[in-house]
């Protein structure tokens, strides 16, 4: 997968550094107060920390797996914790409870999920080992969880799945780990529905070689992105109904 994204707000950061940013907020507003204003602010943040090595953001995932009244799969509920630093970044100079920072935290939902959309939202789902397609995100929204920054979304699946029948698994990742996105082992997946079914998600934890580690220790911010780099560190979440 290949994306230009046009000139970023940050300069001549870098394509990966750009391309990956770019997928989370990639508008060119004039606003002052658009949720793109502080991205600059961010750049020179993690310039410090990101000449080498991926990853270069975390965010903490909680995913909920929702189950219809027949037992089908049919959304999955997200929530994304960014980290300290990104967060700071995005709200810099904004003084607390402004109006300001009110509309910034608001827009940030809207902004991410209308850039993510071309890019799956970050997830990959499949029945079987066959990708199963998401339809559009319309349930989302962006507060505060103390210092942090989170994005709460409902993904549709296009075709509901069941997972008596099909083997059923998803991982939620950034395809060029340029962010790392992982469950924390206190909040694992959970599923929901209406009525009680035998069903369970098991977290696998990624297992990469040395030679992948050293490969993403390796890239700069100069680097051309490596698709599918993000898949290797990426947990696998499986979804077992007995």
């Amino acid at each position: 997968m290949s994306v230009r994204f046009g000139t970023p707000p940050w300069g001549d950061e870098g394509p990966e550094t750009a391309q990956s940013r770019s997928k989370l907020n990639s508008g060119q507003s004039q606003d002052p107060h658009h949720v793109n204003r502080p991205l600059a602010a961010l750049a020179l943040a993690l310039a410090p920390f990101s000449l080498h090595a991926h990853p270069h953001a975390w965010i903490d995932v909680r995913s909920t797996v929702v189950l219809s009244a027949e037992g089908l799969i049919t959304a999955i509920e997200e929530e994304w914790l960014f980290d300290d630093l990104y967060s700071a970044a995005i709200l810099e100079g904004l003084r607390e409870d402004s109006p300001e920072k009110k509309a910034v935290v608001g827009d940030f939902a809207a902004e991410v999920i209308d850039n993510l959309g071309p890019y799956g939202y970050f997830m990959r789902i499949t029945a079987n080992g066959r990708p199963i397609k998401l339809n559009t995100v319309t349930q989302f929204k962006s507060e505060m969880k103390g210092g942090q920054l989170q994005l709460s979304f409902t993904a549709p699946l296009a075709q509901p799945v069941d997972p008596l029948r099909d083997d059923v698994g998803f991982s939620v990742y950034d395809p060029t780990y340029f962010i790392q996105m992982r469950h924390r082992p206190e909040e694992p997946p959970t599923i929901r529905s209406d009525k009680q079914y035998p069903c369970r998600a098991q977290v696998v934890p990624p297992n990469p070689t040395a030679e992948d580690i050293a490969r993403a220790f390796a890239l700069d911010r100069g680097a051309t992105p490596e698709e599918g780099l993000g898949d290797l560190f990426a947990e696998k979440v499986h979804i077992q109904c007995d």
